[in-house]
């Protein structure tokens, strides 16, 4: 009898672990707040002041980094532990990567605006703040901006007739380590 109760509290213990909602863990946005960052998304995708943008796109991460930020950490076995699945995104759109859009949106309205320095700084943004592989198109597409901002002010450097406050900024990797990409005005 007492080994059929151990095996019974065994199977309950960890059946329970994928069906019973853990406290402190980040929970879908509720309905008021994801429609805030949307309408925050949506108003920096029309806008065209690029310091609104810019305004947007912080709020946004700075959302979604709250958001992220809470956790609980569960003093669970390692093979416990990776049994345990995440929870499915539960909204069509994800926040973050409307931060990541955002970011990106502004990075390539400053390049064409003529600011360097801002684009630079937005794509470096999202290749810092989004490593997860679930955001590697918008890692990829700050990379791309990094490049255009590496050739614009190649092009400008060849140019006599440039301004000479050009400065080399330094953009992340896939590695992590930090190369020497010209990006960036005073």
């Amino acid at each position: 009898m007492k080994q059929v109760w151990c095996a019974l509290s065994l199977v309950l213990i960890l059946s329970g672990c994928q069906s019973a909602p853990i406290v402190g863990k980040p929970t879908a946005l509720d309905n008021v707040t994801f429609m805030n960052l949307w309408g925050m998304y949506r108003h920096c995708q029309a806008s065209v002041d690029l310091d609104t943008m810019r305004g947007d796109a912080q709020r946004l991460s700075q959302a979604t980094s709250q958001q992220s930020a809470i956790t609980l950490d569960l003093p669970l076995p390692k093979l416990l532990a990776q049994q345990i699945a995440p929870q499915a995104p539960r909204l069509a759109a994800d926040p973050k990567a409307m931060a990541a859009a955002c970011t990106i949106y502004t990075g390539q309205a400053a390049l064409q605006a003529g600011r360097p320095d801002v684009a630079a700084d937005m794509f470096r943004t999202v290749i810092q703040n989004h490593p997860q592989p679930e955001y590697a198109f918008y890692v990829d597409q700050a990379r791309a901006g990094m490049d255009s901002v590496n050739r614009g002010l190649q092009h400008a450097e060849q140019n006599p007739f440039a301004p000479r406050s050009l400065l080399h900024v330094s953009a992340p990797t896939r590695s992590g380590h930090a190369s020497s990409i010209p990006g960036s005005a005073d």
